[in-house]
């Protein structure tokens, strides 16, 4: 927002749009009453009706239309002379009467048609200091409407603009969810930001959120489970009215079922047939519990609660610091779910016990006549040693067949501790050997038995490096000390990469394999690439002057889905394959020395944090597919 509301072209826009909404009539041809009649009925047989029945209420659609003459004039050729249907009215660029006005919305359109698509903004608007609504991408009934005596004057997109309007540059005004009628009655939020023209503010801009894209943030895309929800857990946003601005896990995933529980509950008869008319239960689910209560106060913490569904869940909560908006944040799952493995141990503890315990008893009563006092040592003895205990000792009152059996007992305890501390030494040792040899994800998983391990990423990034002129140090220096300079390259290269959360594939000769968000998916796998490739070039320049050599480093970054996995039998490898991984070792091969060459794929998702330059083209072995 601020970086977009502050560029030149934005302000341009601002500037000749206000001028532009202010001339419009005087190059237009008088509206007429035929225009009018036409855009009143726009209003009563497609916008009021649609309306009224997404809020259930009967809507006078005199109310909606616009006052002004020049609203009238561009609602009438930017939305009902528009011949693409609702929703699809931003395809069109120029109205064609000739105005400047359009001459602006044809030079200007196509750019913040382009900026919302990409940041998956519902509408973006410019507003002049009158509270006039100059341009809008959509084209909805908002379009060139007063929000300071227009029909949406108290709609929350007009309490972001007089919010922005009364601060200074770099300012971001938010404006909780509410129902908004040009929308058609769905929840949408604004945010808003100042444009200045040196020290004068010429304008606001503002833009409208869709709860989609809060609902991709919040379920990452519906994958629950895979973020450690199980099959109940859900993360959602609640505001001060104690209602849901995230979507219903209940909802998106098993609706009949979220509806029934709901008429079960004897959810207000209103929101429920709100939730579905509108299909959403962003501020029409009331949601109310201790967690969200403390959480509104200000609270972090965990407890057992019951959530608006009536389940018994653990809740962890705690209140979200964004300005102009009072929201806080819950993650919630099934208590049965969550202590479900618990359960489950202690009906196997109990069953064995259980069973110990009658085996104990029916040997205690067959030998208690002639075998009391040594059986009842033994018995102990077996008894402390099943539950673990190691330094178990039956003392040896006779030299009869029972004082053998103490005997062979105690030599049975002893060895089984000889043997239980070599079998947790080779443990440690295996282990350790595991975590030396593949990543922490891959050493648990051979751990637990998996003997084929395939697992494929669509998101990640590979980064090739490769350290030049080593094969000069090999004919120039000893192979023990070359081998001594390379091996302090790797492991400086190998902390890094921790440090980055990277995760080492493998090193051949001087080259140098590793990705990130493979074992971790991560939203930054790219920025942690990037990051370590700039922490290897200095730790290759640091080697250079702690040994006196002169040692370079050339990477290639590239992102996009790999396969991984383990191969052979004799001799276990884990390894990455893919276009990404072959793309990222061409661009490699041709980076400069003491350079790092990403692909434009890398490049667009961090142009706002680096500074690129264009190097050319690279042919890759993909049937001569060239990649830039």
């Amino acid at each position: 927002m601020i970086v977009l509301g502050n560029s030149p072209g934005t302000t341009a826009a601002m500037r000749d749009f206000a001028t532009a909404y202010r001339s419009v009539l005087g190059e237009a041809k008088f509206i007429d009453g035929k225009t009018v009649g036409d855009l009143r009925q726009f209003y009563k047989a497609d916008f009021a009706p649609q309306l009224s029945e997404n809020i259930d209420q009967n809507i006078n659609p005199d109310v909606f239309l616009p006052t002004s003459i020049v609203s009238r004039y561009l609602q009438f050729k930017y939305i009902v002379e528009n011949p693409n249907e609702v929703g699809e009215k931003q395809a069109l660029d120029d109205a064609g009467d000739g105005t400047k006005y359009s001459a602006f919305h044809r030079q200007y359109h196509p750019i913040f048609k382009q900026a919302i698509k990409a940041f998956g903004y519902y509408d973006l608007f410019l507003i002049d200091n009158d509270g006039n609504i100059v341009y809008s991408v959509a084209k909805a009934t908002d379009f060139a409407t007063d929000l300071r005596i227009g029909p949406y004057a108290r709609s929350n997109l007009a309490v972001a603009y007089r919010d922005a309007q009364k601060q200074n540059s770099g300012y971001v005004a938010m404006a909780d969810f509410s129902f908004y009628d040009p929308s058609y009655g769905a929840p949408a939020a604004f945010m808003a930001t100042p444009i200045y023209q040196d020290t004068d503010l010429i304008g606001v801009m503002a833009v409208q959120i869709p709860t989609d894209k809060i609902n991709d943030v919040m379920t990452s895309g519906g994958n629950w489970q895979r973020d450690g929800l199980g099959n109940s857990g859900e993360t959602f946003l609640v505001g001060a009215d104690k209602r849901l601005r995230s979507e219903s896990r209940a909802l998106i995933e098993q609706p009949e079922a979220y509806f029934e529980t709901l008429k079960a509950r004897q959810m207000d008869a209103g929101d429920l047939a709100q939730i579905e008319r509108l299909e959403t239960a962003v501020l029409n689910q009331p949601v109310d519990s201790p967690a969200i209560t403390e959480a509104i106060a200000g609270q972090t913490g965990i407890v057992n609660a019951t959530n608006y569904l009536g389940q018994q869940v653990l809740s962890a909560y705690g209140p979200l610091d964004i300005r102009g908006v009072d929201w806080v944040i819950v993650s919630e799952i099934d208590r049965a779910e969550v202590f479900q493995p618990i359960a489950y141990f202690a009906r196997r503890v109990l069953i064995v016990a259980a069973g110990l315990v009658f085996l104990i008893t029916l040997a205690s009563l067959w030998l208690a006549r002639t075998f009391l006092k040594p059986v009842n040592r033994l018995s102990e003895g077996f008894s402390r040693l099943s539950k673990g205990h190691e330094d178990v000792f039956v003392e040896v009152l006779a030299e009869d067949e029972l004082g053998e059996l103490g005997k062979s007992f105690n030599h049975m305890v002893k060895k089984n501790r000889k043997t239980s501390e070599l079998v947790f030494k080779k443990t440690q040792e295996t282990e350790s050997l595991l975590l030396n040899m593949f990543p922490l994800s891959v050493a648990k998983r051979l751990k637990k038995g998996d003997t084929l391990i395939a697992d494929e990423a669509e998101s990640v990034s590979v980064i090739f490096a490769n350290v030049l002129n080593f094969q000069r140090l090999t004919e120039d220096l000893k192979p023990k000390k070359a081998i001594e300079i390379l091996n302090a390259v790797v492991k400086a290269l190998d902390e890094a990469s921790e440090q980055h959360g990277i995760e080492k594939i493998k090193t051949t000769g001087s080259e140098y394999l590793a990705v990130s968000g493979l074992s971790v998916p991560r939203l930054d796998h790219a920025k942690r690439v990037l990051d370590f490739a700039v922490d290897a070039i200095r730790i290759v320049n640091q080697v250079n002057r702690e040994w006196d050599v002169d040692l370079k480093l050339r990477a290639g970054v590239h992102s996009g889905g790999v396969m991984a996995g383990t191969v052979g039998s004799q001799r276990l490898i884990y390894d990455i394959w893919g276009n990404t991984v072959v793309t990222a070792h061409y661009v490699q091969s041709a980076a400069e020395p003491n350079s790092i060459y990403v692909t434009k794929t890398v490049a667009s998702s961090l142009i706002d944090m680096y500074e690129f330059e264009p190097a050319g083209e690279v042919t890759t072995a993909n049937d001569g597919e060239k990649c830039r």
